[in-house]
């Protein structure tokens, strides 16, 4: 039987378990039929503690992966209740999974979660979306009581392994999205708290340069688009924007310092005939940037005076530089990553440990005082309580060394010779003998 540990198992009869489903072999239609709402991860966390053997639970969405990490009982196969569990909430759900569900256990599924959280298992290398969103993962097992003591100090081993590896490397320095890259060209340029920004379209990349703009503290933001619902829904997203139709563009342009422009017009929006005379009177500078393909912004009106012109070509350059900037930081991330999951890995080795010193220690008391009770008659029954005392001392100090050893040196975690050497302290001290009382009734 497994000896419980701060509320869980010890480590030799339980391990970390990971199920997987993410953007490296599962495509992005299919990876979004096992997403889960706050509540469903709540409900699924909760059906899988149900399961007999597992004590812990926590799952992490994102748009890449749906990942479930459990502590459960070694040696057995949770796959297909984990499968049922998860058809429960829908077949399509539970075909989806069971097709392409991935599995690691062990320190494997413990040095993953480490990569993620360092951003080494993104699309995009070195995010630092990811890590708030581990975090965020925590948290809810912690809210469905989830989150014990393994996974306590799992989660909070990855947090630092993020905060590590994008402090000691440059694997999320610039960016290697394209709205980014826009964004950071602006940056680059001019001071956003004092200039006006529109942005063209509604769509992905155009939402996602409007965000970086408001984050970085844009002045103020004009949304062009098409479609003016969806322009707005945009806009109601973040908070922010006036929404104004295409055909407006040309009035508006004076009263904007920077453009970036991402449609999915298979001509351009912004056309030199439209605009080359709201332009030409300009007295301050206007970067535009085109991220659309086909270009949404005609070349020509880069030609105008005090007008500058980047298109995707330029910018890729930007992210091309970055991506091998990034990559060739991989290493030394790695590095960090796989230093912390061999300390995590030492550090279960130690749960191992722990009930092998409660039974040792609690033996020799129970010797100690059995002994004193013994002898007590000989001291008189006055000195009975000092007897037992003496000899709880005397037992405690001759177990110091035996046990300092078993621990490790100064708190250090533990040699593998250590760890070999608890069988044998189980033997020498008879651990799994019965009790010391047991044994006295037995005799008489």
């Amino acid at each position: 039987m497994a000896v419980e540990v701060n509320g869980g198992y010890n480590e030799p009869d339980m391990e970390i378990v990971l199920y997987s489903v993410s953007h490296h072999e599962c495509p992005v239609e299919l990876r979004e039929k096992v997403s889960f709402s706050g509540e469903q991860q709540q409900e699924l966390m909760r059906c899988l503690l149900e399961q007999q053997g597992i004590s812990e639970a926590a799952i992490l969405q994102t748009c890449n992966r749906t990942e479930i990490y459990l502590y459960a009982k070694k040696n057995v196969e949770w796959k297909q209740p984990v499968n049922e569990i998860i058809s429960r909430f829908g077949s399509e759900i539970g075909q989806t999974w069971g097709q392409y569900c991935k599995q690691k256990r062990g320190i494997g599924a413990a040095r993953h979660l480490f990569a993620v959280a360092a951003g080494l298992d993104s699309q995009m290398l070195g995010e630092n979306q990811i890590l708030s969103q581990v975090k965020a993962a925590y948290l809810s097992s912690i809210e469905c009581r989830a989150s014990r003591f393994v996974f306590h100090r799992l989660f909070h081993t990855a947090f630092r392994v993020g905060k590590q590896v994008r402090t000691e490397t440059n694997i999320n320095c610039g960016a290697v999205s394209i709205s980014l890259a826009a964004v950071e060209l602006a940056r680059e340029k001019m001071n956003f708290w004092s200039i006006a920004g529109m942005v063209i379209g509604a769509g992905e990349n155009a939402e996602l340069a409007a965000r970086y703009l408001v984050k970085g503290g844009i002045g103020s933001l004009i949304v062009a688009n098409r479609s003016r619902d969806k322009a707005e829904e945009m806009c109601k997203r973040l908070d922010v924007g006036e929404v104004i139709g295409l055909d407006e563009i040309p009035d508006r342009l004076n009263e904007v310092d920077l453009v970036i422009s991402s449609t999915g017009a298979d001509k351009p929006v912004v056309t030199f005939e439209k605009v080359h005379n709201a332009l030409r009177g300009r007295n301050k500078p206007l970067l535009m940037v085109d991220i659309a393909v086909p270009r949404d912004i005609d070349e020509t009106i880069g030609e105008i005076k005090g007008v500058t012109l980047v298109n995707i070509d330029d910018l890729d350059k930007r992210i091309a530089a970055n991506r091998e900037k990034r990559s060739s930081e991989i290493p030394r991330a790695e590095k960090i990553v796989n230093d912390f999951a061999v300390k995590f890995d030492r550090w279960l080795d130690t749960l191992s440990v722990v009930p092998v010193v409660t039974q040792l220690t609690q033996k020799v008391s129970e010797m100690a005082k059995a002994e004193a009770k013994r002898y007590a008659k000989d001291f008189g029954i006055e000195n009975a309580e000092k007897l037992e005392i003496f000899a709880e001392s005397l037992a405690k100090k001759l177990l110091h060394g035996p046990v300092s050893f078993i621990k490790g040196a100064d708190g250090d975690d533990p040699t593998t010779q250590q760890l070999i050497s608890l069988d044998l302290v189980n033997k020498m001290f008879l651990l799994d003998d019965p009790p010391v009382g047991e044994i006295d009734e037995g005799n008489k």
